[in-house]
């Protein structure tokens, strides 16, 4: 007699696993507001900025190996005269890198408030020109925080995205204006090899800003668009950080990943990237790079003083592969 057995396969949405890299353990000692900050520029080199503890020391520090060591931190210029809100890197087509940052001032109506300024690199994050303040930023009407990398439109034109605005900033004349009709809040914006603009609100466009269209569904990077990220890839696939669990830092940290263009998000296939089995301490606040072809570099932070080494800023790789769906 013949028998038929039938195999029922059920799929759980649980997440995928990142490649099992090594988590290299840049600095100890953590904690405030520490909020780093990585790119990587034309040669390869990573820079990575950072708070040690609140404000400061605010520091930076570089990597030649894709991440396997870093430079000894040091003091960030022109931080030292300062107290400094972290802010965030970005490469430029020409192979400058614009590290802006929040700087605290007193206002002349007695509150404390945040303008934003930048410095540029031409040496890899070497040395770094005197500060520049952006136009309209000391404005005690305005409470103006960047904590994303910019996109760069064209050479005199950055789609700055502020806490308080969203400007199109020119800096060779040292002028903004309004960036399209939304105001998106603090949360990131990528542009994808098409020329589409992914915002983080939740919207995208194909024309620069003159309209956005709603997506849904997206990843839950607004509600607190400061400590996410949204990346966008060369191959023309984005990544957004999900923060799952609950507590200020949850318990672990996915990659949600969209592959056309921003228009869907496999929400049903999240990329788990970090969990330590326990709650992470503070709100890791990663920020991620493309490394190469194959390999993300992502920076972190944890201040759970339990775990092994006490808190510290962390780096750890991904293989692209690991995002394919």
């Amino acid at each position: 007699m013949n028998l038929r057995f039938t195999i029922l396969i059920i799929a759980f949405a649980s997440p995928l696993s990142a490649q099992d890299t090594p988590i290299i353990r840049i600095d100890s000692g953590v904690s405030g507001h520490i909020h780093p900050a990585l790119c990587i520029t034309k040669k390869g080199t990573l820079v990575a900025v950072y708070c040690k503890s609140e404000y400061k020391p605010y520091l930076i520090t570089r990597s030649g190996d894709a991440g396997k060591t870093w430079s000894k931190p040091e003091l960030v210029p022109h931080s030292a005269d300062r107290q400094i809100y972290p802010g965030s890197l970005t490469t430029l087509a020409d192979g400058r890198l614009v590290h802006a940052w929040n700087t605290w001032y007193n206002a002349a109506d007695g509150t404390k408030s945040r303008y934003v300024e930048y410095s540029i690199s031409d040496d890899d994050g070497v040395t770094w020109a005197k500060p520049t303040r952006m136009a309209n930023s000391k404005d005690p009407k305005q409470h103006s925080v960047i904590r994303h990398p910019f996109v760069e439109l064209s050479p005199t034109n950055w789609l700055m995205p502020l806490m308080d605005r969203t400007a199109a900033y020119d800096p060779a004349a040292q002028k903004e204006s309004r960036f399209g009709a939304v105001a998106h809040g603090l949360v990131p914006i990528v542009r994808t090899p098409k020329g589409t603009l992914i915002s983080g609100k939740g919207m995208r466009t194909t024309d620069e800003g003159k309209t956005w269209q709603a997506i849904k569904p997206f990843p839950d990077v607004a509600s607190q668009g400061w400590r996410h990220q949204l990346v966008a890839l060369k191959n023309g696939w984005i990544i957004a950080s999900q923060i799952v669990g609950p507590g200020v830092g949850g318990e672990k940290i996915n990659f949600i990943v969209s592959r056309d263009d921003g228009k869907t998000w496999d929400m049903d296939h999240p990329v788990e990237f970090y969990n330590p089995g326990r709650p992470i301490g503070g709100r890791a606040c990663p920020k991620t790079v493309e490394i190469d072809a194959k390999t993300l570099g992502t920076i972190f932070y944890d201040t759970d003083a339990k775990q092994p080494g006490g808190s510290g800023i962390f780096f750890r790789t991904t293989s692209i592969k690991s995002l394919s769906s």
